[in-house]
């Protein structure tokens, strides 16, 4: 069953949750004309479920990209039709400029090569192209002579167009290295290409249906760069996906970029479509029907600092940074810096390897903190708040959870709120959490107490509490994780610099079942 819907599906940003759930989340807390909050919304998948349920909505995000996928995801005022009038005119003009990148020569026909598998020193090795009438593409070898003929015009041409040459951040974690810019993740080829149809669309198109265009352009831009490696086991040339960081392997696709976009608009229409069709309702006698009366408002303002009324919110969702898990505005990079928009990285909500920003541990407790102080202020007393949120590191889920202790969240509800794909940490650890905690919290009139013991003191309770469930059963870290996070909510502790992943580690074993077990020497007394 699908889980995301296609006005899901017009970009790539990362974290996006299921709309069904969402929805499921909405109608309980929630009703027809009320005010929803996400201030860290991303994509927006919760904002745009909540307004086409008729709430109110409010979307908030800092990261510029992330705020301008919000409004074009959330705005009806685009006419599809003028923006495929608009893409005729820009196609004609762009294809014979890509068809001179990409042409070549096969059994004395000259074909367009829809993508050319590449070493990470940029030689040519394969390539492959497709026939009329022939779905599955084909695949060449290439002699040295193709390879040198290929190298050669590459190098003999000149962009005219404008591209961005802004320096990535440093940071190893995500292979951005020093003296890297945005420009170094693409060859001359996809690069001219990438230059050539913004310039293109930004002759031909504007106001809305332009905005829109640089959706499918933005989604397509890691599609068309050295990011994309190949799926080995399927096949030298079988396509992967870019999911995050900037690291070339030892081989990467060149894709055509006139057909992968093509593909992107295809996607970004179906999914503008599809939003648009729940206000274009003609049986007015259908009593179904929603009467649409709502407002939304898409900001993008710091989570510490909400220009937002006081005890003014009715209901707030939010998925919020985390921690070290994912540096969107440094990986946003590729998105950003090609539109011209500049991020606020200094009220960055994050942790980072990065040495220059300085965005430590420490600060993004702090940091959380103070945004989950702004939820409580602008959400009514009584009213709920619910945050999913996957980090298993104690460096991550201790600041998220003492945030909602400290500012007078009372535990309602906790859950597992199962996504359609995982991030790379998730897929490639087995001893991590799969999937997201969904927790839901009701704001209490005062901030009552909390209880806060030392380090020391919480190891022992996590491990021994640990232990005896163990001795009735083996447990999955997702288990054991749902488990403590209840104790930790309903007993209001404040947690100290405390991994729960390293006391799993050092105390109990991890079995071939992907489950943890008792020590035989583990003594629970």
């Amino acid at each position: 069953m699908k889980q995301k819907r296609d006005r899901y599906e017009m970009h790539k940003y990362w974290g996006k949750k299921p709309s069904s759930d969402l929805g499921v989340l909405i109608r309980k807390y929630s009703k027809e004309g009320d005010t929803v909050l996400d201030p860290f919304s991303g994509y927006g998948v919760f904002c745009c479920e909540a307004f086409l349920l008729n709430r109110n909505i409010i979307s908030n995000d800092l990261n510029p990209i992330a705020n301008f996928l919000n409004k074009q995801l959330l705005n009806k005022a685009v006419d599809l039709e003028l923006l495929k009038q608009q893409w005729d005119i820009i196609r004609a003009e762009f294809k014979p400029f890509v068809e001179k990148w990409f042409k070549w020569k096969v059994d004395n026909k000259t074909v367009q090569l829809s993508s050319v598998l590449r070493d990470k020193n940029d030689i040519p090795l394969k390539a492959k192209y497709k026939v009329s009438g022939n779905r599955k593409a084909l695949e060449i070898e290439l002699t040295d002579d193709d390879v040198n003929k290929y190298i050669e015009y590459e190098s003999s041409q000149v962009i005219d167009d404008w591209y961005p040459v802004t320096s990535l951040i440093v940071n190893s974690r995500i292979s951005a290295k020093k003296g890297m810019n945005v420009s170094d993740v693409f060859t001359k080829r996809t690069l001219s290409c990438h230059a050539k149809l913004l310039s293109l669309i930004e002759k031909h198109s504007f106001g809305k249906e332009q905005d829109l265009f640089k959706v499918a352009f933005t989604a397509n831009l890691a599609n068309c760069s050295r990011l994309v490696p190949p799926i080995k086991s399927r096949g030298d040339m079988a396509p992967g996906a870019w999911m995050t960081g900037f690291y070339t392997g030892e081989t990467y696709l060149e894709n055509n970029v006139l057909q992968y976009f093509e593909n992107r608009l295809v996607k970004v229409i179906k999914g503008k479509s599809d939003y648009l069709s729940y206000f274009d309702k003609s049986d007015e006698l259908d009593l179904n029907l929603i009467k649409y009366n709502n407002e939304f408002r898409v900001i993008k303002q710091d989570a510490k600092k909400l220009d937002i009324e006081s005890e003014s919110i009715d209901y707030i969702f939010t998925d919020p940074p985390y921690g070290d898990a994912v540096p969107y505005f440094e990986q946003s990079i590729i998105w950003n810096s090609w539109l011209n928009f500049v991020p606020d990285y200094d009220d960055e909500i994050v942790i980072t390897d990065s040495k220059e920003r300085k965005k430590n541990n420490t600060v993004y407790e702090q940091d959380i903190n103070k945004a989950f102080a702004e939820i409580r202020r602008v959400l009514k007393t009584g009213k709920m708040f619910s945050l999913t949120y996957h980090s298993l590191s104690g460096l991550e889920w201790k600041a998220i959870t003492n945030a909602c202790i400290k500012n007078g969240f009372d535990l309602v509800d906790f859950e597992w709120l199962v996504q359609k794909s995982f991030t790379p940490r998730q897929i490639n650890r087995a001893r991590t959490i799969k999937g997201d905690v969904l927790v839901t919290f009701k704001k209490s009139k005062i901030i009552k107490k909390y209880r806060s013991d030392s380090r020391e003191v919480m190891i022992s309770l996590f491990s021994k509490t640990i232990a005896q469930w163990l001795e009735d059963e083996v447990l999955d870290t997702n288990e054991i994780f749902l488990r403590i996070m209840k104790i930790v909510f309903s007993e209001r502790i404040v947690i100290g610099d405390i991994d729960l992943l390293k006391i799993l580690v050092q105390q109990f074993i991890f079995t071939k079942d992907n489950k943890w077990a008792l020590h035989d020497e583990f003594n629970v007394c």
